[in-house]
């Protein structure tokens, strides 16, 4: 794939997107801490320039965040930053593509990268240069070969000071083992600006393969350290870009929840699959109670309850949605009586009068007939 076709892709996103303007691309951008001029965003999609890692992320996370502040979001697999990582991974060399693709075959897989590669490193130090960094330049090309640990919390936490561009750099540490992402997530916490940690950890939690999740909720609970547990607590929001954490999800929450309940983590996959009912996309919440057997421990039920729970505009905008859309393995009328007879007990009439008042008549009505039923 060649640069100028990456670029064409990320152009048909923006119209997708309902043509964010590149005013519009630049504030989301800076929004996301990863600031794009408007000058560099023309060239970007225009494929006079190459294209990067961190600016092509950022790009789709920017029409993303555009589709959904106009009530157009758009498919999970259109804005799916796995799926660009592996777009982008083509135009490099084949080991890059390790970083971002799931192991298969050897377990010990993401075990062999502890260390700075020299072929990631080569795109990553010249800025430092540019920016009269000699010092923090020597540190990263110090680094090839050298364990990310010992050098690379030094590096990002310079560049996070000088409100400098880091993105490259924890996108090659995200791929690391769970024990030596708590290493690095501790001396970044600890040593720089507050968003570098929590940027580090939510680009773990949205590019680890869901096999690696819990091992890293685990990794950060024994570490036993102030700053680890606070990360491990905070897992939830993070993995959804809930509260202070920036927008964004996966779309393969579910097998996060299979990876999590077949560690025995049953509180995270509980809080999980609650939160996902409750804050998630409605795509992204339905999607995922669709991909979930209605036999795999409840968590199909656990997601619509909690959608139900969530209020009556979040109970709009879930029936709204599976009016509008069809997902794999959810039957929506199956899906719709469980989303109603999940309504708290007493509230049925304040949910009945926002939906009706949203047109939903036949919902409306059907609350009202539940009132007095037993609850589900």
């Amino acid at each position: 794939m060649a640069d100028d076709s990456l670029a064409k892709q990320l152009a048909r996103l923006r119209v997708r997107a309902g043509n964010p303007s590149l005013r519009d691309l630049e504030k989301l951008t800076h929004r996301q801490g990863r600031r794009m001029s408007r000058a560099s965003i023309q060239d970007k999609l225009s494929g006079t320039s190459g294209l990067k890692m961190v600016q092509v992320l950022a790009l789709v996370r920017a029409c993303a965040d555009y589709a959904h502040s106009i009530g157009a979001p758009l498919p999970p697999e259109d804005v799916d930053e796995q799926i660009w990582q592996e777009k982008v991974a083509h135009l490099r060399a084949p080991i890059n593509r390790r970083a971002v693709e799931p192991p298969d075959g050897d377990p010990k897989a993401t075990q062999d990268r502890k260390t700075g590669e020299p072929s990631d490193l080569e795109e990553l130090i010249p800025p430092l240069i540019n920016a009269g960094m000699d010092d923090i330049s020597n540190i990263a090309r110090q680094g090839a070969g050298q364990p990310l640990e010992t050098w690379l919390p030094t590096v990002v936490v310079a560049l996070g000071h000088a409100r400098m561009d880091y993105q490259g750099f924890l996108n090659m540490a995200a791929q690391a083992p769970p024990g030596q992402i708590v290493k690095i997530l501790e001396s970044i916490a600890d040593d720089g600006p507050e968003d570098v940690g929590n940027r580090y950890f939510q680009t773990c939690l949205l590019t680890q393969h869901p096999a690696e999740i819990p091992k890293l909720l685990v990794a950060l609970r024994r570490a036993d350290g102030e700053l680890s547990l606070w990360y491990a607590h905070n897992f939830v929001d993070a993995i959804l870009g809930k509260g202070d954490w920036p927008g964004g999800t996966r779309s393969d929450l579910a097998d996060v929840l299979r990876a999590l309940r077949g560690a025995t983590l049953k509180e995270d996959a509980d809080k999980l699959a609650e939160n996902i009912g409750m804050h998630a996309w409605p795509k992204i919440a339905l999607a995922t109670a669709g991909a979930i057997p209605e036999s795999f421990l409840g968590d199909r039920e656990l997601i619509l309850h909690a959608g139900s729970q969530g209020g009556p505009h979040r109970l709009l905008r879930l029936i709204d949605c599976l009016k509008r859309e069809q997902f794999q393995g959810l039957e929506s009328h199956r899906a719709l009586h469980y989303l109603l007879t999940a309504v708290p007990a007493g509230k049925h009439a304040d949910f009945s009068l926002i939906l009706n008042d949203a047109g939903m008549k036949s919902e409306a009505q059907r609350l009202l007939e539940m009132e007095k039923e037993a609850p589900f």
